[in-house]
């Protein structure tokens, strides 16, 4: 009985060890919210993200890493595609490489205020 109860413990062990590491894996995550009367907005990122120049887009973002992006009910989900490419998905549709003028804009939208939230958080 006492050696079946140490197999148990011993796999039971190696679980939340396996667990840790997975969890480790992927990295930090960070959800800022802000709701005032009249407007609502959540950014969810992991892993790192690189905007454009003039801070209208998003240039690269690291492995693994990602994007969300919520105002008032419109919302975009940005990540890597693992070849080096942003691949978006706004407001649950398939997902993109290339984006309309309206996506564009509103991926600009996003970087700003993504940027003016960042720097008030310092």
């Amino acid at each position: 009985m006492i050696h079946v109860n140490k197999k148990i413990a011993l796999a039971a062990m190696a679980l939340v060890m396996l667990t840790g590491t997975i969890a480790c894996k992927e990295g930090r995550t960070t959800t800022i919210v802000n709701k005032t009367n009249n407007e609502s907005q959540k950014i969810k990122y992991s892993g790192k993200i690189v905007f454009t120049k003039d801070e209208t887009g998003i240039e690269h973002i690291s492995d693994g890493g990602y994007l969300e992006f919520e105002q008032n009910g419109r919302e975009f989900k940005a990540e890597d595609d693992r070849k080096g490419h942003v691949t978006y998905e706004f407001n649950g549709d398939s997902k993109v490489t290339s984006l309309s003028h309206e996506q564009k804009a509103f991926v600009a939208t996003a970087v700003k205020q993504i940027i003016k939230t960042k720097a008030t958080l310092r």
